[in-house]
């Protein structure tokens, strides 16, 4: 009997729920041999951390066999254009979700919600948007993998109508940093981090032209920290791309982002690799590759500080707005400033995510020694204690 992560096994099984069997071309096959690989003989996960793999990419595998019949059943979308998106990038833990948010706030904006990329099919209509079954559907799967548990809300507030990043689209085409950042996976994680990335960005925009194609705005609003590694690439497919990059002390950032692994890591296994997942060099190198795609596009980056965005978020943004030339009317600023009131009402009753650098073997002089040209060249203010 094979392994239930066994990649023919999950193949099959996406093929029988969905009597499809056009994968749309061959990019995800070497990916999810080589994770189905890591899974079974490195992740160390748990009977509950398989039957949530499992269910996982069982339903990646369905979106992507429903994404490819879809394209055949709708010839309209192919048509479809993406019109100057806005993509939020920069340090993870840095306020890139809370920017996100702001301007999927904006009514004349349209950012992908979790229940339309985890189920895609059919193209989402705007008349149901708020009513479509699959949002109840999104809801169980994610109650079922642990993500609306209250240490996973404490750190990144999941929710199946709540915009989503960039790498959870990714999945569909089994190249995503998802998979490390829930499963020790460290031969995947070589593949993905050496790979061309360009082709998981033209299946992201046909993903966008699938969605957009019945419900659309004036543009796409998206997010990932993740873009920073192939923010080329990104410039590559979305060549009128504005890109928001946000900016803390990556003091802050990185032991945030340890426990952040740490507990997805709890989801599955009870297994935790010791110190900092090598975050410290990741980020590190990924800051550099963005800095040397912006020196070569300039106008196309705007900076958004931490420090700065939270003391006075609207003008963060209006600002933002004028560096890619978008309208900030009265009657939109109303609809941001409202979500921030509500946003803030349900963070002061939610959980809290508590972290420290000791946990992960981090301090500041070791910080500093790697990320000191990241935090000069950026000008990023420190969060210090005296």
């Amino acid at each position: 009997m094979s392994h239930p992560l066994d990649a023919q096994s999950l193949m099959i099984a996406a093929q029988a729920s969905t009597g499809l069997a056009d994968w749309g071309g061959d990019l995800f096959r070497e990916p999810l041999e080589v994770l189905s690989h890591d899974l079974i003989v490195h992740a160390d996960l748990n009977v509950r951390g398989v039957e949530r793999a499992r269910r996982r990419l069982v339903d990646n595998l369905k979106g992507r066999l429903s994404l490819t019949e879809d394209r055949k059943r709708f010839p309209g979308v192919a048509g479809e254009t993406i019109v100057k998106p806005i993509f939020v990038a920069g340090l993870p833990r840095a306020g890139s979700t809370f920017f996100h948010n702001l301007l999927a706030a904006d009514p004349a904006n349209r950012s992908p919600r979790m229940w339309e990329i985890l189920f895609p099919s059919p193209p989402p209509q705007e008349a149901t948007y708020a009513s479509d079954p699959r949002i109840e559907a999104c809801r169980a799967a994610l109650d079922f993998e642990g993500f609306l548990s209250p240490a996973m809300q404490g750190i990144h507030p999941y929710g199946a109508e709540r915009p989503e990043e960039c790498n959870f689209l990714w999945e569909m085409s089994l190249l995503t940093v998802n998979y490390p950042a829930w499963w020790n996976v460290p031969n995947y994680a070589k593949l993905l981090y050496s790979i061309d990335m360009k082709p998981v960005y033209e299946e992201q925009k046909r993903a966008l032209q699938h969605l957009q194609h019945r419900f659309k705005r004036d543009r796409w609003v998206l997010k990932t920290p993740a873009h920073d590694w192939w923010m080329r690439d990104l410039i590559e497919v979305f060549p009128d791309a504005g890109v928001v990059l946000c900016h803390r002390d990556p003091a802050k950032v990185l032991a945030s982002l340890s426990n952040n692994l740490a507990v997805n890591y709890g989801l599955f296994s009870d297994v935790t690799p010791a110190g900092s997942f090598g975050m410290l060099e990741r980020q590190s190198q990924s800051m550099r590759r963005v800095a040397e795609v912006r020196d070569d596009h300039p106008n196309q980056f705007f900076d958004a500080h931490y420090l700065e965005v939270q003391a006075d978020p609207l003008e963060a943004l209006a600002r933002c707005y004028k560096r890619f030339g978008v309208a900030f009317t009265a009657e939109r600023a109303a609809a941001v400033s409202a979500w921030m009131d509500a946003d803030r009402e349900a963070h002061a009753k939610g959980p809290r995510h508590a972290y420290s650098m000791e946990a992960f073997d981090l301090d500041y002089a070791g910080i500093d020694s790697v990320m000191g040209g990241y935090i000069r060249d950026f000008n990023v203010r420190l969060e210090r204690a005296a």
